[in-house]
């Protein structure tokens, strides 16, 4: 008898100790701060909300091993790249420069009817641009050192960051609409290349998919 209660209080002791320990990790994960974008993701150590457009996305960590302002300044540079492209792959199906080779009004078409010499403007443009903006700096350790604003060029024609509460908002938008442009500029592509049709062709003449 004495044997089975020793057991009995020995089982009731580690059921008891389970169960803190369960609950102990439920106090501690709700004590874990969640990411505002994927909340079921712990919020990224990193991302404090300094940054424009910060809502605590980075499921694949990289805020952890690469600067945030190198990260932030790339995004920056990507959405506005793709603002530019996205009006292009528009304005294409209806304006072009004079010649056949400028009459390609698929974007997707259009670079291979390019000559090799326009492709090498465009690529030597590309890199004096990226030089400049990052004032002869050339490696990732050189850049991700800088301490400006991301994406800050001291291009404002139009003062529209002399109010600080408007430049915020300004900043935002522009995260926003470069984000947005991103994944529409991802999306004409592939639309092209299944469709061979243009942005507001489709719209016009919409053609699903055969199987």
């Amino acid at each position: 008898m004495a044997a089975f209660v020793g057991v009995s209080a020995f089982s009731a002791a580690r059921v008891s100790s389970a169960a803190v320990c369960r609950s102990s990790k439920v106090v501690m994960a709700a004590d874990v701060e969640r990411s505002a974008s994927v909340p079921f993701l712990s919020k990224p150590v990193n991302l404090d909300g300094s940054l424009a457009g910060d809502v605590g996305f980075d499921p694949l960590g990289l805020s952890n091993y690469i600067s945030l302002r190198y990260l932030a300044e790339s995004e920056i540079k990507h959405g506005r790249i793709c603002m530019l492209a996205a009006l292009g792959f528009m304005v294409q199906e209806f304006v072009h420069l004079p010649g056949p080779e400028f009459s390609e009004k698929l974007a997707t078409q259009a670079v291979y009817r390019v000559p090799t010499g326009g492709l090498w403007q465009i690529f030597i443009a590309c890199g004096i641009a990226e030089f400049i903006g990052h004032r002869g700096k050339m490696t990732y350790m050189e850049i991700s050192k800088d301490k400006g604003t991301p994406g800050a060029m001291g291009f404002d024609p139009l003062n529209l960051g002399k109010n600080p509460e408007s430049f915020k908002r300004f900043q935002l938008n522009e995260v926003k609409n470069g984000r947005l442009a991103m994944i529409a500029v991802g999306g004409f592509i592939h639309q092209m290349f299944i469709t061979k049709q243009g942005v507001f062709e489709q719209l016009g003449n919409f053609k699903p998919l055969s199987y």
